[in-house]
């Protein structure tokens, strides 16, 4: 597993960008634009997720190049804010009550026809038809169109997903007369073609309300689900935010990827940036944000940058109590690293994998073995400005950083 050499790493990419050519519903006008988020070429770039808990967005100013879920639509100017739209609820705007009172239709419920199929045990929000043309029209209306006619730059759309995890059913038509979708299990293939329908027709919706609109998607590789499928959904957006990253959306335990997890995510990533698509790597850990150590950091930062391009982003915080730290401007000493821009493309050697930087290197270990790495010639330091000696030990399933004395 370790000394797998590259070729063989992305060998099946081909294979399944092929497959995909003839199932690519992304028309020609709604190309990614990516030329309208911030250039990341240089150093490290963050995407903070949501800003809720911030009195003054002025703060992340010269700190942040982009914002999920802001609660500012231009504020502060060096930012590019996006607007927060769930898909598959309600976005925060009316209740149960007001649905059941005047779109009783748009309630979505499970098998039994009486509970409704609400989500993350979220019971005050109200889950949507989003397969229905009325739900998809409305969504446009008040959740899409409305943030980009105040200014911001796009819109971020929340918990895609290939699964039926909810188990949907169906909803009740105008007559009251039950209408049966979906078979309430999670695997099922009309579910996933509701989903891939609606993502498709909103992202040309957003290119075609604006000439500089864009679209963001919060999906992760899920594991299980058909390959096409998965392409398909990561790669009909303009950035794709991967909440899962290297670190398994936190999960306590299992927070750092499996060797075969994380050839798949770097696969994957790669054919995203194949397609010419941005891209966010999520941190989170499982610990409280300030106890995030560095070895955390480290890994998380390192993967990042072995993938980085001209338009990557990343992020990191924790749980406490169970809930995610998110909305908080969130900064670690790491992020400011003089690592400059990459002067090569990710590399497999002696185990690791290796991308080499102005400024120095960065190192992932992402297998079970061991690694003992000889580094290229030059005196380096680590980010705590430690000297380095080589060969370097990266023990499994590790990152490092190392910068140019």
């Amino acid at each position: 597993m370790s000394s797998r050499p590259c070729s063989v790493l992305f060998s099946s990419l081909l294979l399944w960008s092929l497959s995909l050519v003839a199932q690519d519903t992304v028309s020609s006008d709604t190309n990614p634009r990516t030329q309208y988020f911030p250039n990341t070429a240089d150093g490290i770039h963050l995407e903070m997720v949501f800003n809720y808990n911030l009195t003054n967005p002025n703060r992340e100013s010269g700190v942040v190049d982009m914002v999920w879920g802001s609660n500012w639509a231009t504020q502060p100017k060096d930012v590019y804010n996006t607007s927060y739209i769930p898909y598959s609820v309600d976005n925060y705007t009316n209740s149960i009550a007001w649905y059941q009172a005047n779109h009783p239709d748009w309630l979505e419920y499970l098998c039994d026809e009486k509970t409704l199929a609400f989500e993350f045990g979220a019971t005050t929000l109200a889950p949507l038809n989003f397969a229905s043309p009325e739900v998809r029209a409305y969504q446009w209306a008040e959740w899409v169109d409305a943030p980009l006619a105040q200014g911001f730059g796009g819109i971020a759309v929340d918990t895609m997903d290939l699964t039926n995890d909810w188990q949907r059913c169906g909803h009740f038509d105008k007559s009251g007369s039950w209408v049966q979708q979906y078979t309430g299990q999670s695997d099922d293939p009309a579910f996933r073609h509701d989903v891939l329908e609606w993502e498709s027709l909103t992202y040309r919706h957003v290119h075609q309300y604006s000439p500089t609109a864009t679209m963001q998607v919060n999906v992760s590789y899920q594991f299980g689900q058909p390959v096409d499928a998965n392409l398909q959904l990561m790669s009909t957006t303009d950035l794709l935010f991967d909440e899962r990253g290297f670190t398994n959306w936190g999960a306590a335990g299992l927070n750092v990827t499996s060797p075969s997890e994380w050839e798949t995510i770097v696969e994957v990533l790669r054919y995203l940036q194949s397609k010419g698509l941005c891209y966010m790597t999520n941190g989170e850990e499982p610990v409280p944000t300030g106890k995030i150590d560095e070895a955390m950091r480290q890994w998380v930062l390192a993967n990042y940058l072995l993938v980085k391009n001209d338009c990557t982003y990343v992020y990191m915080t924790g749980i406490t109590n169970g809930a995610q730290d998110y909305g908080s401007l969130v900064v670690f000493p790491e992020y400011s690293v003089p690592i400059g821009h990459p002067t090569e493309a990710m590399t497999m050697t002696q185990g690791s994998w290796e991308r080499l930087f102005s400024g120095g290197l960065v190192l992932v270990n992402p297998y079970n073995p061991t690694a003992t790495v000889t580094l290229p010639s030059g005196s380096y330091v680590d980010v705590n400005g430690n000297a380095v000696s080589s060969p370097v030990t990266m023990t499994r399933q590790t990152g490092l950083i190392l910068l140019l004395e």
